[in-house]
């Protein structure tokens, strides 16, 4: 990809996700102006940029701010001529029980989070429509699309830039503007670091523990880097992603877009080899796995390793992999038996599953279809 000729506009862009975003579309061959509120950082940014041979200006400012949102238009203006590109990168997170989130904080979280996303976007989306090319990325969030404990003021920020980002999709549909969301989980950010930190000053967990809590409400394994947000962002910003108009594309660890979020109440315990629900992002497309037999091999366990194979050879075909299967049902004729191999089965599903552990359901049954199976397996998947 080349955005040579481009001019982009990134704020929060002194750290995290906005300086990953600044660099890749400096990579990329746009010219960038790079804005955030702390001045050390950001002038760093555009020195370091500068020095790999690229353009690039900071400017120190609020996004909150109407007058400092009017300086930074101006300074785009007269530094890149036309702004084809706007991240609205800036953000703010804050946790909370109900009870005690106060109104300074409820405001402060929408008015970084959703005002200032609506301000910059107001300023520079004339330009690009008058120009009949732009592109807007919003960084939102998966707290964007469900909720969390104690995340009250900030779900609701970024379920306002997800409605935002919508419905300026919808105006500008066919003008050769997109305006899309990216959702990414918990990133490996110093907003996280934070956010972790109260976590585990308010609750007493250690920080490990406070991480490892955090990540399991979004069915995380691992920070997502703060790069691969910015790739997410550099596709929806090519000339191909013309007709992505007004999606929210969620981002698990490597990459992967995520579609299933784990949902295991508290009253019913934590279960182990299987989740108790599997919450399907907005978006995604379903895939039903008729079920799949190996009948042709000896042994339960071999017959569920050949059974699994095929479901995972029917997601794949589709375009996904095991971590989009959110449920499965299993057929057996000898509950016993099952039972009564379970490591064994646990390592055949570990090998070809990895750690994800869909929703499950086990069924005893007189006979299959096939005479010969004493194992079938159907799968329901949610695919990007």
């Amino acid at each position: 990809m080349t955005l040579a000729g481009r001019g982009a506009v990134v704020t929060g862009a002194g750290r995290g996700i906005g300086m990953a975003v600044t660099r890749a579309l400096a990579g990329a061959g746009a010219a960038v102006v790079a804005m955030a509120r702390t001045r050390d950082q950001v002038e760093a940014l555009a020195t370091e940029l500068r020095a790999a041979g690229r353009q690039a200006r900071a400017v120190a400012g609020d996004v909150t701010n109407p007058a400092d949102v009017r300086a930074l238009a101006q300074a785009a203006e007269t530094e890149l001529g036309h702004v084809d590109i706007l991240v609205n990168s800036a953000g703010a997170a804050h946790s909370a029980p109900l009870h005690k989130l106060t109104l300074e904080d409820w405001n402060r979280l929408l008015a970084v989070n959703a005002t200032g996303t609506f301000l910059c976007t107001q300023a520079f989306l004339p330009g690009m429509l008058e120009r009949r090319w732009g592109r807007v990325a919003n960084i939102a969030s998966v707290a964007g699309l469900g909720g969390g404990k104690y995340i009250a003021a900030y779900s609701a920020s970024k379920h306002a830039v997800i409605g935002f980002t919508r419905s300026v999709a919808t105006e500008v549909a066919g003008t050769g503007v997109t305006v899309n969301a990216v959702c990414p989980g918990y990133v490996d950010t110093d907003m996280t670091r934070e956010s972790v930190a109260r976590i585990a000053a308010k609750t007493g967990m250690s920080p490990e523990a406070a991480l490892h809590a955090a990540l399991e409400s979004t069915g995380q394994r691992q920070l997502i880097s703060p790069e691969e947000v910015a790739r997410a962002v550099l596709t929806l910003c090519d000339d191909a992603a013309r007709d992505t108009n007004g999606e929210t594309v969620v981002i698990a660890e490597g990459g992967m877009p995520m579609t299933l979020r784990i949902v295991n109440p508290d009253a019913l315990g934590r279960p182990s080899g299987w989740n108790n629900g599997m919450l399907a992002a907005a978006g995604g497309r379903v895939l039903f796995v008729a079920g799949q037999t190996a009948p042709e091999r000896a042994g339960l366990v071999e017959q569920w390793a050949g059974a699994l194979e095929r479901v995972l050879e029917v997601v794949r075909a589709a375009g996904g992999g095991p971590e989009h299967i959110g449920r499965m049902t299993v057929y057996v004729t000898d509950r016993q038996a099952y039972l009564a191999s379970r490591k064994p089965l646990g390592a055949v599903h570990r090998r070809l599953m990895g750690r994800h552990y869909p929703a499950m359901t086990l069924v005893e049954v007189r006979a299959l279809a096939d005479e010969h199976a004493a194992v079938e397996i159907e799968a329901t998947a949610v695919l990007p």
